[in-house]
């Protein structure tokens, strides 16, 4: 198996191929015959063929200076292709971005920022992946994923957060339920009397309430648990009760359907969500627009 070659004599064994003389391709370069005719034995060494005959009025190529040839053109080609990809990446005319994503931020996600962008950008391939809290986590730290936008993700030193925003807890009921005219204020105890849903173990909501389960000494017993918002949604609507960011549900259902109910307890005005990646990754000029973009559109941090 060959070592790598050495590009610099490669490139003065095209020249004297071009000039048909040693001289020629010297004078061509700018530097000494002896240097070329030196770098030319060390080429002929290295790949174990003869490349020229040396004539009086110069020198003749061999049948495996042909090879030779063929070789430098296609690393020629291949760094003019690599220039150009590069250059189109810079502008923004290739490459790929993919994103993870909370099934309930998909509708602002593609509303506020998406749509837009890649009509700006339409020769960028977005992909979008509708996970769990702790899946786009996971898959942004694997550099399977290039952003995360996530409810309420754990600190971990791996993340680097680019927005954040509160999105407290509250308790959604369907319009006329008994809790909303309660004249105390709603305390957790309230919401063992019902029927409850809640999102599954990975999910940042859920996280949320295992850890008010531990502070609090209580075991909530939801009679349905689901990966997705719209089975939540659709539960509550048939008279459930279900803990989720007012923010992750359709904003006409909350209009009328749907009443949110604040439960005043600190850990559930504490989570947040998030639009992050990995820590120390190096980002595309793509995916810094399409972060910049977000930034200054997506509703749910403004």
């Amino acid at each position: 198996m060959l070592k790598e070659i050495n590009q610099r004599r490669i490139r003065y064994f095209h020249e004297v191929l071009a000039r048909g003389t040693i001289r020629g391709a010297a004078e061509h370069l700018n530097v000494a015959a002896s240097v070329i005719t030196r770098q030319l034995r060390l080429l002929e060494e290295e790949l174990a063929v003869t490349l020229f005959e040396r004539r009086a009025r110069g020198v003749v190529p061999t049948e495996a200076a042909d090879v030779v040839l063929q070789y430098y053109r296609q690393c020629n080609a291949s760094q003019e292709y690599m220039e150009s990809c590069l250059q189109e990446m810079r502008g923004m005319q290739r490459g790929s971005i993919r994103i993870g994503v909370n099934e309930a931020y998909v509708p602002p996600l593609m509303d506020d920022v998406l749509n837009d962008f890649s009509q700006q950008y339409p020769r960028l391939n977005i992909h979008v992946e509708v996970l769990l809290t702790t899946e786009i986590m996971a898959q942004v730290i694997q550099d399977e994923m290039h952003i995360g936008l996530a409810y309420n993700p754990p600190e971990n030193p791996d993340i680097h957060c680019y927005l954040r925003a509160k999105r407290p807890i509250r308790l959604l009921v369907r319009k006329g339920h008994p809790l909303i005219n309660q004249q105390r204020k709603i305390v957790i105890a309230d919401v063992m009397d019902y029927p409850l849903g809640l999102m599954s173990a990975t999910s940042g909501v859920a996280q949320t309430i295992q850890l008010l389960e531990a502070t609090e000494k209580i075991r909530l017993a939801p009679i349905l648990t689901t990966n997705s918002v719209l089975v939540l949604q659709e539960f509550i609507r048939g008279g459930g009760l279900a803990f989720l960011a007012p923010a992750m549900t359709n904003p006409k259902i909350l209009s009328g359907e749907v009443i949110a109910l604040e439960i005043d307890h600190p850990i559930l005005t504490a989570p947040e969500i998030h639009l992050f990646v990995r820590q120390g990754r190096p980002l595309s000029a793509a995916i810094n627009q399409l972060l910049k973009q977000a930034e200054t559109k997506l509703s749910l941090f403004n």
